[in-house]
């Protein structure tokens, strides 16, 4: 095809246009004051830069460093590494987080980073050089002969106290993985403890190619050594990779081989929760990522701000971790090192709570593992249950608020009495709230992993939101409205004709307040599905997401619920207390004059109990909520492994209680009525008898019992409120 030389000349700098993007946008992803470089892009180095990136939060208030990534990719990793160090160098960055998969070969980069005035901080895979390959100082998470001991009692332990075992590693480039297998053989070969179990190839296996499938293969092609008896005793593939151990897992499971064949090492319990409960991977260790990368980042700032010089002896004040020290590494020579802590092992008895923090936190591990995690923790936070017993509840609630609704004003009288229309006001509210009950999960996204029977998207949630938080809002500000309409009856002795004239202002503030804050939480993309919950209201979304400061919506949610919500709720609580303590004492001092002159005061006493019974209803539901919200929250779920029971609890209680809202503020409106209704029956029980024993015929007082029965079955009469 030939082109013109205009045609020739626009593509040319089309394609100059985006060259310019492309570089523009790699210089400023390199530029940052601190640069951080994993192995490759993987959930568990992921978790890592979260933990950099949550103390570069923390620590930026004071200082003014950009921070940022370069993930390489899994089949160029080394490569990948090596290129990014020159780039940083190049533009200057102050500190090169590094995690090394490229061996001994970025060592020359990263000494001419060091000499250009870059400090080299690895974490988790150093640089066997030390620093003589430039690196200032490694960020261990664990001790490395420490990890040869963990993995050597966890063979010992899965073997049952004698067997076989292989070693199936990912690269002979990294740095790491080789201490930790040598560390192994050494135990394994020094400690008699160990002498019943036997590593049987000496060699360690090495899948053919670095990804899943690779593991995979070299799986398949070890257990096939038992199946064909080259190995009969073999039981056990002890895997020092993350990675490695997900996909042979996962193989093993995939074959139906979990019987004859275990998979140990370290692992990722998003990864690993399907094995550990088919018997696969009975007992697997990990160390703390997220806090990997939050003490690697500390270290890295205190040497950028001269806090540090990387020198022994120096202490790291680590934020939430402590302190750490900086130590000669006791495994390199001329290096330094940091460590973390020890490992945690995983097994049947945490796999599902740390899999779960993990999963929330957007860490769910590989595709294929997805559903069975889903499903598993959907039946075991009741999710089912928090679907459908808001539909039950809620439809009660609005029944009754209905009803109520109804009959207030089906009577002139009762519609045009200041308290009357309250009421309306009040059960109106509630028929919005108790809708949005009903619906409980429907509205929610389909990807909301968290909750049962989801079929609608982000729009039907934040519609769900929105009523909700209206409905909830005006019905707390009309529970304040009645009981100041009791304070003004009783204690202020304010006739009807006067309450009216402020009676706009008893509407005008509960729909100002529901409307004006259902509508900001709209703008501000507030309304998401609750985290355990069962309606779309103010939540973070993904569920817990301020641990990983990656929200996609709800930032802030917490403080939200409070101001929109509880500040309401609570300035309400304070006023019922005040409000029915001042009722009472009025109520009090007008029996007392009552009895001294020998009056009845019984009016007020009604009135005053009402009153109560109103506050007593609105009181029972929310009891409950504001607890909820308190415990329910990423800092306490994250540090507490109680909360989760005391979640699951509170989350059922809150969805029976909750929504009857209505279905309470019915059964008191209709208390004093049910009083009247009991005098009547017992007028017509009274004729009836006599009618009976005299057996006279009709007369005049049994036809006015027939007139009052016909009265009740038509219409109930209103108690007056005095």
């Amino acid at each position: 095809m030939v082109f013109t030389m205009r045609t020739r000349r626009r593509i040319q700098i089309i394609l100059y246009n985006i060259l310019v993007v492309i570089v523009i946008s790699t210089s400023t992803t390199l530029a940052n004051d601190i640069v951080m470089i994993p192995k490759y892009e993987q959930d568990n180095f992921k978790e890592m830069e979260l933990g950099a990136r949550i103390a570069h939060e923390e620590l930026n208030k004071k200082d003014d460093l950009t921070f940022g990534s370069l993930i390489p990719q899994r089949a160029t990793s080394g490569k990948d590494q090596i290129r990014y160090v020159q780039d940083a160098t190049n533009l200057n960055a102050q500190v090169i987080m590094l995690s090394n998969n490229a061996g001994r070969a970025i060592e020359n980069y990263t000494k001419a980073a060091h000499d250009s005035g870059s400090f080299v901080v690895t974490y988790d895979s150093p640089l066997m050089g030390g620093k003589n390959a430039g690196e200032i100082v490694h960020v261990a998470p664990v001790d490395f002969a420490q990890t040869g001991l963990v993995l050597a009692d966890m063979a010992l332990s899965i073997l049952g106290g004698g067997g076989d075992f292989v070693i199936m590693g990912s690269s002979p480039k990294s740095s790491n993985q080789v201490a930790w297998i040598m560390a192994l053989k050494k135990a394994i070969k020094n400690d008699a403890k160990y002498s019943n179990i036997r590593l049987v190839a000496e060699e360690v296996y090495y899948p053919d190619e670095d990804n899943r499938a690779g593991y995979k293969n070299k799986t398949l092609e070890i257990a096939q050594l038992k199946i064909n008896g080259t190995y009969p005793e073999l039981s056990l593939i002890m895997v020092p990779s993350t990675s490695g151990a997900a996909a042979a897992a996962a193989a093993l499971v995939d074959q139906g081989l979990c019987d004859i064949m275990k998979v140990s090492g370290l692992g990722f319990p998003p990864e690993l929760l399907r094995a550990s409960k088919r018997g696969c991977a009975p007992e697997f260790v990990l160390f703390d990522n997220l806090d990997l990368g939050y003490l690697a980042y500390h270290a890295s700032h205190k040497l950028v701000t001269g806090q540090l010089e990387g020198k022994i002896g120096e202490t790291v004040n680590a934020g939430r971790l402590g302190t750490r020290q900086i130590e000669a590494d006791p495994h390199r020579e001329n290096a330094l090192w940091i460590k973390l802590g020890d490992f945690i092992k995983y097994d049947e008895s945490n796999v599902e709570r740390a899999s779960f923090l993990e999963c929330i936190m957007g860490y769910c591990g590989n595709e294929e593992d997805t559903e069975f995690f889903h499903s598993k923790f959907r039946g075991k936070y009741k999710s089912k249950a928090l679907a459908i017993i808001p539909k039950v509840t809620g439809t009660i609630s609005f029944l009754c608020s209905l009803l109520l609704a109804s009959y207030i004003l089906s009577s002139r009288k009762r519609r045009s009495s200041v308290f009357g229309r309250i009421m309306v006001g009040l059960s109106i509210s509630d028929m919005c709230s108790s809708a949005m009950w009903f619906l409980s999960t429907w509205p929610m996204p389909t990807n909301s992993w968290l909750h049962w029977g989801t079929a609608g998207t982000t729009r039907t949630c934040s519609a769900q939101g929105f009523f909700l938080q209206l409905g909830l809002c005006t019905a707390t500000c009309y529970q304040a409205t009645l009981l100041l309409y009791y304070f003004l009856t009783i204690v202020k002795q304010s006739r009807e004709s006067q309450i009216k004239k402020w009676e706009i202002f008893f509407h005008v503030v509960p729909c100002s307040a529901g409307l004006g804050t259902s509508i900001a939480g709209l703008v501000l993309k507030l309304y998401n599905p609750s985290s355990r919950g069962s309606v779309c209201w103010i939540s973070e979304y993904p569920a817990y997401c301020s641990k990983s400061l990656s929200c996609d919506r709800g930032q802030n949610a917490i403080m939200y619920q409070w101001w929109f919500l509880y500040v309401f709720v609570c300035l309400t609580f304070i006023w019922l207390i005040v409000a029915m303590s001042t009722i009472f004492h009025k109520v009090r001092g007008v029996e007392k004059k009552a009895r001294r002159f020998s009056h009845e005061s019984g009016s007020s006493k009604d009135v005053a109990m009402q009153a109560l019974l109103f506050t007593i209803s609105y009181a029972i539901p929310w009891i409950w909520a504001p607890i909820k919200a308190g415990i329910d929250t990423a800092d306490i779920i994250f540090t507490n492994p109680n909360a989760d029971d005391a979640v699951i609890a509170l989350s059922i209680v809150n969805v029976i209680i909750f929504p009857l809202q209505g279905f309470f503020n019915f059964l008191v409106y209709l208390r004093p009525r049910y009083g009247q209704v009991n005098t009547w029956v017992a007028n017509i029980r009274v004729v009836v008898a006599v009618r009976n024993c005299f057996k006279m015929k009709k007369s005049s007082s049994e036809k006015q019992a027939g007139d009052v029965t016909s009265s009740f079955e038509g219409n109930q009469t209103d108690v007056e409120m005095k």
